[in-house]
C-alpha cells in the first residue's frame, strides 16, 4: 500500500478512494440495521441520500472528473447529515431514554480531519469550530433536562470534539513542517540539475558499502564514467546545451539500470555507478551502457561517447583508494582512444 504521490491532489484522491467505500459501507449498514426505518423516517432518507452521493463522487474521483465539486458538496452533505443527526440524536434519544453518543465519538476525528483535508488550515480551522458552536448550543437547549449519563456523554463529546479540533489543527502544521524537513533533507543529497545523487550521497554509499564489505567479507564494483570531449560541447554549443546534455545522458543511464544499482554524479561530466553485479557481471555492464550512449542521438549536438573505469573493491580499500583505482580505469580507457571499457583490480 506503500506509494509515493506527486502532490496533495494525488494524496487526497488516494485517502478518498479508501476511505469512502468503507464509510459508504458504514451507512448502509447503519440503514439495514435500524430497528423500524419507518419511524426514522427522516435518519433512513438521509443515510440513503448520503450513501447514493458519496458513491457518486467516488465514481467522479476514480475518473478524475468534477473532483472539486465531489469535495465540496460531499463535505456540505456531511457537514448537514452530522448536524442534523446530533440534533435528533439530542432530542429523540439522549432526552427521554437517557442514552450516550456512542457513534459520534467514533466518527468523529474521521469528520473533522475530512473537514480539514477538503478546505486546508485557514477554513478548515473556522468551519469546524463553527459545527462545534452549533452542536454545543443545541446541547444547551437540553442540558438541564438530561439525566446524568446522558450529561456525561454529551460533555465528553464536546471535550472530544473541541480538543480533535485543535489536535488535527497543529497537526497539519507539524506535518507541513515534517514534509519541509524531508524535502530539504532529500535534495541535500541530489544533483540539482540531473536529480540523481550528488557527490555527498555517495559518500554516504562507499561509506556504508566499505563497512559491509568488511563485515560481510564481501566485495562490490564501482563503474565510474565521463563523457567523452565535454569541454567541446560547452565550448561549442554553450553551457546550457552542455547542462541538457549532462541531464539526457543521467536518464539514459537511469533508465538501463535495475531499482538496486546506485547511481550519482560524481561532478562536471563524471558519473558513478555502484551496481548490483561483481567482477565480469560489472565490465559486462559498462560495456552495455558505453554502447547505449554511442548509440544514442542526443539533442542538438547528435552523436557522443563515454569512457568507462570499472574496479572491485578489496579488504583494505578506503574510499580514496577504491577512487584513485576506478579513476585510474577511466584513465586507461582514455589512453586508449576513448569510448572504451577498462578494469583495474
Amino acid at each position: 500500500m506503500k506509494k509515493q504521490y506527486d502532490s496533495l491532489a494525488d494524496l487526497k484522491r488516494g485517502i478518498y478512494l479508501w476511505i469512502v467505500p468503507l464509510i459508504v459501507t458504514a451507512l448502509i449498514l447503519n440503514t439495514v440495521m435500524q430497528n423500524s426505518p419507518i419511524e426514522n423516517k427522516m435518519s433512513f432518507i438521509i443515510n440513503n441520500a448520503l450513501t447514493i452521493w458519496l458513491f457518486i463522487c467516488w465514481v467522479l474521483v476514480i475518473k478524475r472528473r468534477w473532483v472539486k465539486f465531489a469535495e465540496y458538496s460531499c463535505l456540505a452533505l456531511i457537514t448537514i447529515y452530522h448536524i442534523a443527526t446530533f440534533f435528533d440524536t439530542v432530542s429523540h434519544y439522549l432526552l427521554p431514554s437517557g442514552g450516550a453518543l456512542g457513534d459520534f465519538i467514533v466518527w468523529m476525528p474521521i469528520y473533522l480531519a475530512f473537514i480539514y483535508l477538503t478546505l486546508g488550515v485557514k477554513k478548515g480551522l473556522p468551519f469546524s469550530i463553527l459545527v462545534f458552536l452549533l452542536t454545543l448550543v443545541d446541547g444547551l437547549i437540553y442540558f438541564d433536562r438530561l439525566s446524568t449519563d446522558s450529561l456525561d456523554s454529551l460533555l465528553q463529546y464536546y471535550f472530544a470534539n473541541f480538543v480533535y479540533v485543535i489536535v488535527l489543527y497543529y497537526a497539519q502544521h507539524i506535518f507541513k513542517v515534517y514534509a519541509e524537513a524531508q524535502l530539504i533533507k532529500k535534495h541535500a543529497y541530489l544533483d540539482s540539475l540531473t536529480g540523481i545523487a550528488n557527490r555527498h550521497q555517495i559518500d554516504g554509499w562507499f561509506e556504508q558499502k566499505l563497512k559491509d564489505s568488511k563485515e560481510m567479507n564481501i566485495s562490490f564494483s564501482v563503474i565510474f564514467f565521463d563523457i567523452d570531449h565535454f569541454k567541446m560541447i560547452n565550448d561549442q554549443f554553450g553551457h546550457k546545451v552542455g547542462d541538457a546534455i549532462l541531464i539526457e545522458i543521467a536518464d539514459l543511464i537511469q533508465k538501463k539500470l535495475v531499482v538496486r544499482e546506485l547511481f550519482g554524479r560524481w561532478g562536471g561530466e563524471e558519473f558513478i555507478i555502484i551496481p548490483t553485479v561483481t567482477g565480469k557481471g560489472a565490465i559486462n555492464l559498462a560495456e552495455l551502457l558505453r554502447e547505449t550512449v554511442a548509440q544514442h542521438d542526443f539533442h542538438i549536438v547528435g552523436q557522443l561517447t563515454a569512457s568507462f573505469g570499472v574496479t572491485e573493491s578489496l579488504p583494505e580499500d578506503t574510499i580514496d583508494s577504491l577512487l584513485t583505482r576506478v579513476d585510474e580505469g577511466l584513465y586507461q580507457s582514455k589512453h586508449r582512444g576513448r569510448n572504451k571499457v577498462s578494469s583495474v583490480s
